[in-house]
Formats: C-alpha cells, structure tokens, sequence
C-alpha cells in the first residue's frame, strides 16, 4: 500500500478512536456511597471553651467618714485643724492659730475632755493652696476619723474644705477665711466666728456715719491716705466701695513708700476746701506712726475736728507715744477681741499665748483658740458624736469663750432671708469684735484705751477732740 493509502487510513483510525472517547465522557458516573455516621461521645471542659476572657472591675466602694457613731466606741475624739504652715500660704499667720488650737487642746483635756475621753488634735498644713486643702480635708474625714475640723485662714481654702465637709456631713467651724460665700452657700455643716468681708467693711462707714459731721461744715468727707502696695490698694478699694453707701464722701491720696517725708501729702490735704471729717492712715508699720506725727505737725488731727485713723501698729503704746507724742485723740482700729472686752478665758489664753508670741493675740488667734473650744462644748451636749447631732448642738451654741459670748441666731430653724438679713449670716457669730479704740490721754497704755464703737462693746463715747 501507498503512502496516501496509509495515511488516510491513520486519520480514520484517529477520528474514530476520538469518537469513543468523547462517548465515554458524557456515561453518568457512579453514585458515591452515602458517609457513615459515627457518634463519639465528647468530654467539654469548660475552661477550655472560653474564648475571650473579660475582666469586670468592682465598683470602689465610696469614702466614708469614720468618725465614732458614739463616744462609747471613741477612745478619743479627734478634731481635724487645717491652717497655712508653710509658702506660698501665709505661715506666720498659720503659726499663730496652731499656737492657739494646741493651748485650746491642752486646756480641753486639763478641764475633763469631752465627756471623760480625751482630744487629740490633727493638723495638716494647707500651704494656702485649696485643692491640697480639700484633700487634707477628705484625709481627716476618712482615715483619721475626726468628728470635725476647724481652723481655716483662706477664703478660696474654707470654700473648698466646706465642700469636704457638707459632703460627708462633718461640722466645720471657720476661724478666719473671710469671703461671704462660705457661709451664704446656707451649707448645714459650715459654722463660721471670724467676721465676713461685708462685715468688714461695713465696719468703718457704720462708725463713721453715727459720729456724723464732726467739723460742723454739712459734708461727710474721709480722705484715704493709702500706700503703694497691695494692701494699701485692697483697703482703699474697700473703703471706697462702703463708705458712699453710707453718705460718706471719699478721696483717695497716693502714699509712695518707703518714704520718710510726706510734705507733699499732707499740703494736698492743706489745699482742699473742705477739711476731712477722718483721715484713714492704710499704711503699714512705722511709716504710718511717722505720717501722723507730720498730719498732727501740720495742724490736721483733732485740734481741727479731723480724727486720725490708724491700724493696730499703734497698739504697740511705748513705740506709739515715742513716734507720735501728739498722738492724743487718735482712733486705732482693732480687728479682734481686745483687753477690755474678754473675760477670765480670754486673759488666761493670752496668758498662754504670750508664751508662744510676746503679744496681745491677734484677732485670728481668739478664734481659733475658740473654734476648738465651741466644738468641744458642742460634743459635751450632742447626744452623739455623728455629724447631724453635732450640727444640732453647735447651732444651739450659747457659751462665753475667750474671744466673746457664741451664739448663731441664723440657722437651719431660722434661716436668713437674704434681703433683710444678708445670706452670708447663715451659722454666723454677729458680734466679732470690730473696734475702734481711742487714745484719750497722753502717754496712756493701750490696754487702757476706751472703746469708742461699736455700742455692744463701747466703754466711751464718741471720739475725743482737743
């Protein structure tokens, strides 16, 4: 056979085995045999099931105070103290009122504690910062179990240790701190017997407006000699607020210190048409005895029917008669219990106090000694040391201490109505004592001094002229 024979017979011999392939692809395949079931038994461990694990924190539970529930369960009872002991608070002022809480401590325990169980002080130093305050505060409540706390220099300190207090329902009785809010907020812990702001400077336009027009010319005129600092502009800015609301006219004159000469001063007074009815000396330390001495050289004082008004470094009578000889009639202004007003406690803490500070104590110092004492007499008549009987017994405050007689006339059963009696006597001693003492006679001591105003506390009537 040829060759085209042969290959055509290959191509047909391809075509048709290709033919039967393509048949056997398109046979139904075989049904697979259906897969058996096997039940194994399985142990589960639920440890092993767990795929995320979320931990839930529990809620911490809240503060609390910790104060004894009754004097039963006390082997002592504590009361807290937070005063300025060290920068940038004001630390001499801390030094006095710890001095004075520590006599009052003593003097508690030496006269039977409270009811038979002994005080012990707890004093943290708030440096005048408010949040450390705030959290010495919490610190006494919570972990140091007072019953309360007392003391306070800083008005933005008492407001936020007052926040503590009415939190966990601890009384606290401010010495010092002055702002009104402390105790306008009407918080039923907060008690205060250092005097308001207002209270303060009301003081001065009161008592200058009962003495009326004392040289006789129809004008109520003070002249405020105030010095360049913070204190001379804190004054001025003071006065300057109350005394017109009272009718009194006002006139401010810069005193640039440190300065020995106040010529020029004291010829701007010379040259004003209307004499002053009171000049108001706001200056500090010796500079102010020197001034007087140069106003009453000049002619300006009372021989003019002027009364000079100094602060409390007149107080200091051998260093006042030296600087100022002419000093006669000059009125000193007093912020605080003074000789002539306190009783026997009150003699036998500066008696004591002079120990610390070989001065009359200062204003600050009366009521911290007395804010220690008012919340032993209260825990001596609360039924229980918890803080709602012991607010009970300090609103029925009615005790003479050192600095004066206690008492709160505006409280929860008589709540002050913010108009006729201003919001900010809430739990508020009415009478500190704002003075105005005056020096009657040459060379006379300063415990000797009358007391000129205010009515409750006055020995002499209105200021003497010569």
């Amino acid at each position: 056979m040829d060759h085209p024979k042969l290959l055509l017979y290959a191509v047909l011999l391809c075509a048709c085995l290709s033919l039967m392939g393509c048949q056997r692809s398109e046979a139904p395949s075989p049904t697979p045999p259906a897969p058996q079931r096997i039940e194994v038994p399985v142990t589960v461990e639920v440890t092993r099931i767990i795929t995320q694990q979320i931990v839930v924190e529990a809620t911490p539970t809240p503060p609390q105070a910790c104060r004894p529930e009754s004097l039963d369960q006390a082997e002592e009872i504590r009361i807290g103290a937070i005063v300025p002991l060290s920068k940038p608070g004001a630390a001499r002022y801390g030094f006095s009122m710890q001095a004075a809480l520590t006599i009052a401590a003593t003097d508690v325990n030496d006269s039977g504690g409270i009811q038979g169980k002994p005080v012990r002080l707890i004093t943290y130093d708030s440096a005048g910062i408010p949040e450390r305050a705030a959290q010495y505060a919490q610190r006494l409540i919570t972990q140091d179990c007072v019953s309360a706390i007392v003391g306070i220099f800083h008005s933005n300190v008492g407001m936020a240790v007052a926040q503590v207090a009415h939190t966990f329902g601890i009384p606290l009785v401010v010495a010092e701190a002055r702002a009104d809010e402390i105790t306008a907020q009407t918080l039923p812990e907060v008690f205060r017997i250092g005097p308001t702001n207002s209270m303060v400077g009301r003081w001065p336009a009161e008592w200058m407006a009962s003495t009326g027009d004392r040289n006789g010319d129809g004008r109520l005129l003070a002249v405020l000699l105030a010095e360049n600092s913070t204190y001379g502009q804190i004054l001025d800015e003071r006065l300057r607020q109350w005394l017109p609301q009272f009718g009194i006219e006002t006139q401010t004159l810069p005193v640039d210190l440190p300065a020995d000469d106040f010529t020029s001063v004291i010829a701007r007074i010379v040259a004003m048409d209307t004499l002053p009815d009171a000049i108001f000396l706001l200056v500090q330390g010796e500079s102010a005895l020197n001034l007087a001495q140069q106003l009453l050289g000049a002619g300006i004082g009372p021989q003019r029917q002027t009364v000079l008004v100094m602060n409390s470094v007149a107080l200091n009578s051998p260093l006042f008669w030296q600087r100022v000889p002419e000093g006669t009639g000059t009125v000193v202004a007093r912020v605080g219990a003074w000789e002539s007003t306190v009783g026997e406690m009150g003699r036998a803490f500066a008696g004591k106090y002079r120990q610390y500070f070989d001065t009359w104590p200062e204003g600050y110092a009366f009521t911290a000694y007395d804010s220690l004492r008012l919340v032993a007499d209260a825990l001596n008549r609360a039924t229980t040391p918890a803080g709602d009987d012991l607010i009970r017994a300090l609103e029925e405050s009615d005790v003479e201490l050192a600095g004066g007689h206690y008492y709160f006339p505006y409280g929860r059963a008589n709540p002050p109505d913010g108009e006729t009696v201003p919001a900010y006597m809430w739990h508020q001693w009415p009478d500190y004592p704002l003075l105005f003492l005056q020096y009657t006679e040459a060379g006379q001591d300063a415990a000797a001094m009358p007391i000129i105003w205010p009515e409750k506390y006055r020995t002499e009537e209105a200021p003497a002229s010569r």
